[in-house]
């Protein structure tokens, strides 16, 4: 690895343009060669930076309207809860991710980098080793239960089969978009994607809606007991969070308003109407059995006609999927993208062999162990982005530590480790992943009276915030300190301070 950065001066992401991205073929052959995720090519630059509306808003749209989290209102029903306990739980888990995801996507928007390359900086080489690598192997479980999902679509319209040889196929092929980068997936959900789930999620949601009864509606699954509201809110929050936002919101505008209406619209369809259409879908023929329910929502929203369904399905879950592909190679291109010889397209593929296998591993598993990989998603990835939001947005604040991030250092100009960050991240994750009960041993569900506010995941991210607060402030003013806080080589702190005399924040 050891290649410095080229090109990015300080003051890069403060002069951005306001132009939209230009096309031509120039454009797609740069993306396809680096994507701006090695320590070559690491900040994106302003004339690539996409509008909010024209892009951003159809790909999280896109991203949040798969069938998976029509699963999510199935799942919630057949574990008992009442349609008025799944409005809260969707409520409560989209509100939840919306508070944690603004922030770091706007960290993404504004420094322009991704997840693993801004780790590089912030945890030193061996928090970034472990952070990109959880960041890798996570998303693969969702390449594997999407693929698996659309293939099951398949089967239940159209009969094909057998569906595992169906699942890997469309694991292995559904890294395309991603060798051409973000504008391959972007040019994808906008102009394929984004204007056939858009008719179909309103049309469908307004059928399921008007057309439920108030019996159905009042009604639970049949002979079961509903958990507490913190184990739906848990699964929620799993099946929305992404953790590695700064990846793709680094192509928007360094600005609030570029960040705050994808999420938002993003959040609102696949949080909260596509779980609860799925849990009156199921309700209606009283079975969470997902190829009945999808046979239930082509008959309620297309009168029975199967391929129409496939033709608006497909495209969908293979967006969803390109988001899930997209985290993984850009935490690949961190470990791997810095050597000379090195292509994206060879990260690429290795991806599509590791979604080969998770599409057929993932039905040899039950379904408790999903929702296990689910919530350490929840717990890991996410934890590490509030880590690097803390460093960025508030121990300038507080402390006075500044940490430069206008280059992308090489891995051997990277400090070893940043300890407080590491520390912070492996407790937040030990106590969430408790909180949550899925530690080996544990029963997969959430600890009853666990914590202040009882939602894990949540609590984890902040009881990291909170160490690494404190942890940095022993360290802050010592000598040792840049050593000790995992600052690139030649970097410095700013002198630390009250809060009143401190260096503001280069992101505020």
């Amino acid at each position: 690895m050891g290649m410095p950065p080229q090109g990015h001066g300080p003051g890069l992401l403060e002069e951005l343009e306001s132009e939209e991205t230009p096309g031509g073929a120039s454009e797609l052959v740069a993306e396809i060669r680096h994507d701006y995720s090695s320590s070559r090519d690491g900040i994106v630059p302003a004339n690539v930076r996409r509008g909010t509306w024209t892009h951003h808003v159809p790909l999280w749209l896109t991203l949040y309207a798969g069938f998976a989290y029509m699963s999510l209102g199935s799942e919630l029903y057949a574990l008992g809860y009442s349609f008025s306990q799944v409005e809260l739980i969707c409520l409560i888990a989209g509100g939840a991710y919306f508070l944690y995801a603004v922030p770091a996507a706007y960290l993404g928007a504004k420094r322009g980098q991704t997840h693993a390359l801004m780790s590089r900086s912030i945890f030193g080489r061996l928090g970034s080793i472990i952070v990109s690598m959880l960041v890798l192997l996570t998303p693969l479980g969702w390449v594997g239960y999407q693929a698996n999902v659309l293939a099951s679509i398949w089967n239940g319209l159209l009969g094909w089969g057998p569906m595992i040889p169906i699942a890997i196929a469309v694991a292995v092929l559904g890294i395309t978009n991603n060798i051409l980068g973000f504008t391959g997936i972007a040019a994808f959900a906008r102009w394929v994607a984004s204007p056939l789930i858009l008719v179909w999620v309103i049309w469908v949601v307004f059928k399921t809606f008007t057309s439920t009864t108030p019996a159905v509606l009042d009604s639970t699954m049949p002979g079961t007991t509903a958990p507490s509201i913190i184990t739906g809110v848990v699964a929620a929050i799993g099946f929305a969070t992404y953790g590695n936002e700064p990846d793709l919101f680094r192509y928007a505008k360094p600005q609030l308003r570029s960040v705050v209406p994808p999420l938002a619209l993003g959040l609102l369809v696949g949080v909260v109407l596509f779980p609860m259409a799925g849990w009156m879908l199921s309700a209606r023929i009283q079975s969470a059995d997902f190829s009945k329910v999808v046979s239930e929502a082509v008959m309620v929203s297309l009168g029975g006609f199967g391929l129409i369904a496939v033709i608006l399905a497909t495209p969908t879950e293979i967006a969803v999927n390109d988001a899930n592909y997209y985290e993984s190679l850009n935490a690949g291109q961190n470990l791997l993208g810095g050597w000379i010889k090195w292509k994206r397209i060879y990260t690429a593929l290795i991806l599509a062999i590791g979604g080969g296998i998770m599409a057929w591993w993932i039905p040899q598993d039950a379904a408790g162990n999903f929702f296990r990989a689910a919530t350490f998603l929840a717990v890991t990835v996410p934890t590490a982005t509030v880590l690097m939001y803390t460093d960025q947005l508030l121990l300038p604040r507080l402390l006075g530590v500044n940490r430069d991030l206008a280059h992308v250092p090489a891995w051997d100009q990277a400090a070893f480790a940043n300890w407080p960050a590491i520390v912070a991240l492996l407790v937040g994750i030990a106590y969430g992943s408790y909180g949550s009960g899925i530690l080996p041993g544990q029963d997969g569900s959430p600890l009853a009276s666990f914590g202040i506010i009882g939602v894990p995941p949540v609590e984890a991210w902040i009881l990291a915030a909170v160490v690494y607060v404190a942890l940095t402030a022993v360290f802050a003013r010592g000598a040792a300190r840049e050593r000790i806080l995992g600052f690139p080589k030649g970097a410095t702190a700013a002198p630390a301070a009250p809060a009143a005399a401190a260096a503001p924040s280069p992101i505020v």
